[in-house]
């Protein structure tokens, strides 16, 4: 297929003007929302605000743009994006997690019981370990929002219409792993392990419409991680109060200083899960989503 051929036909072009328009919004939202953010905020802030002010700030951006978008283009209510409410959100929510929460600690449990990872006490209190396992949580759910947002939300849902499930698969998870260029200790293997780890996201996304099981992968994915395994997560060090994890194995396969998103016993459980979540009936479009009517049809094809 020829690139001017992607959004070529009507409805392709409806996609086009869209995924435009949603751009130029979005980046003058994160225009606003940053300059709002630098005058609020110390220019020297570390630690947990690291990870918030950012994502705060891109997730409220990219909020913005998807709600005008989604009302004044598409004609639908901002939960056809993926947001069922209540007990459909609570079950999507906890399923994403589970499955995010599960693997990290499938991969760091196979890394101990083989001598590559060995827990060890470090300094701290309970009380800090409760503080800090709050603010982790709350922070690591903002960026997971914000990044599921940008990335399983309204463009991609739009690519999804204008190129095929396929491309935007492929798109979308590709400017997920490109995101992480810069992170501290990031390799090969690492970036191929982001990139699947948005194919997950995806096919979660895609088997439900809701991006509410994403976005609980996403979160329990660098939650269980940092908070239950104190490991780097993407290469970012943030302690746990009380205990540590040595690494004492290969980098190739623990993933080193980058934690083990950069191993290859990652990738050796991303591959089969995500084949797992592409077609498990566990994960389905709830009798919600399906009323919402979402962007993305539950009878689009790959192409």
């Amino acid at each position: 297929m020829r690139a001017r051929d992607l959004f070529y036909g009507p409805e392709k072009l409806r996609a086009l003007w869209r995924l435009l328009l949603f751009l130029f919004c979005a980046a003058l939202a994160l225009m606003v929302f940053g300059t709002v953010a630098s005058l609020i905020v110390p220019e020297d802030y570390g630690g947990i605000w690291a990870i918030v002010v950012p994502h705060g700030v891109l997730g409220m951006a990219v909020l913005v743009a998807s709600f005008v978008l989604i009302r004044a283009a598409d004609r639908k209510p901002f939960a056809a994006l993926g947001f069922p409410a209540r007990r459909e959100a609570a079950v999507d929510f906890a399923k994403g997690a589970a499955i995010g929460g599960g693997i990290i600690a499938a991969v760091v449990v196979l890394q101990t019981l083989l001598g590559w990872l060995r827990p060890a006490p470090d300094a701290g209190t309970l009380v800090g370990w409760l503080g800090q396992l709050a603010s982790l949580a709350v922070a690591l759910a903002i960026a997971a929002a914000a990044e599921e947002l940008l990335l399983r939300g309204y463009p991609f849902q739009v690519l999804v219409e204008g190129a095929g499930v396929v491309l935007a698969v492929v798109l979308s998870s590709a400017v997920f792993a490109a995101i992480h260029l810069n992170n501290p200790e990031v390799g090969a293997i690492a970036l191929l392990n982001i990139g699947l780890a948005g194919v997950l996201f995806a096919a979660a996304y895609l088997r439900t419409r809701s991006l509410w099981v994403p976005i609980g992968m996403h979160w329990a994915w660098n939650f269980v991680m940092v908070a239950f395994f104190d490991l780097p997560v993407s290469g970012i060090v943030i302690d746990m109060p009380g205990y540590d994890t040595v690494e004492l194995g290969p980098d190739l396969y623990t993933g080193g200083a980058f934690g083990p998103e950069g191993g290859l016993v990652t990738t050796l459980f991303l591959v089969p899960l995500i084949w797992w979540v592409a077609r498990t009936k566990w994960l389905s479009q709830s009798e919600k989503m399906i009323e919402l009517k979402p962007l993305v049809d539950s009878r689009m094809k790959a192409r």
